[in-house]
């Protein structure tokens, strides 16, 4: 069966790499912005399940992974930043509080049209952060490429709690993943 990975990401790439399938690699140019939710789970479930389909739809004998990621604190979403400045505010706002970590997957399988689509939270609680070290930080990792500007190496930096699934290592819950794969007709 063959798999397509509906993303560049190398977080996502590395949970299909820990389960040692082969994949292709096929991101999804969607206009993530176009879809919109005010609760952070319909949100990632969402734009995951369209990723799927948009990729599906040029590949339709396969199955299509797809995820989508935002960290979330009091009402407001927190997806990927637009700029340096806006990663700043948002590791200031997260700096000293818990949030949620809110990651989707999507597994569609195109020749019978079955879509597989769950999500998970980790709330994570980050210590409070220093001027010196989010500026750091930004300069370090490429923060406009993740959801809330931070990935699993801030979460090691700047969290003291972390409770709930381990989404935010790979930006997909791999244990579901097996398991819809597996439903999806994949040896696995």
């Amino acid at each position: 069966m063959r798999i397509v990975l509906a993303s560049e990401s190398p977080f996502r790439q590395r949970a299909l790499d820990m389960l040692g399938l082969a994949y292709e690699v096929r991101p999804s140019r969607i206009n993530e912005k176009a879809i919109r939710d005010n609760d952070p789970a319909r949100l990632t479930r969402r734009l995951a399940e369209a990723k799927a389909l948009l990729v599906a739809s040029e590949h339709r004998d396969a199955v299509v992974v797809s995820g989508d990621a935002v960290a979330a604190k009091n009402g407001r979403i927190y997806e990927k930043p637009g700029s340096a400045e806006e990663a700043a505010e948002f590791l200031r706002e997260l700096s000293a509080s818990e949030f949620q970590f809110v990651t989707a997957l999507a597994v569609f399988h195109s020749r019978i049209r079955k879509m597989l689509s769950a999500v998970e939270t980790s709330n994570i609680s980050f210590r409070p952060l220093i001027e010196r070290e989010i500026q750091e930080y930004i300069r370090k990792y490429p923060v406009l490429s993740y959801a809330g500007a931070f990935e699993s190496d801030a979460v090691l930096f700047f969290a003291d709690r972390i409770s709930g699934g381990y989404n935010f290592v790979t930006a997909l819950p791999v244990s579901p993943l097996i398991v819809f794969l597996r439903e999806q007709g994949v040896d696995i």
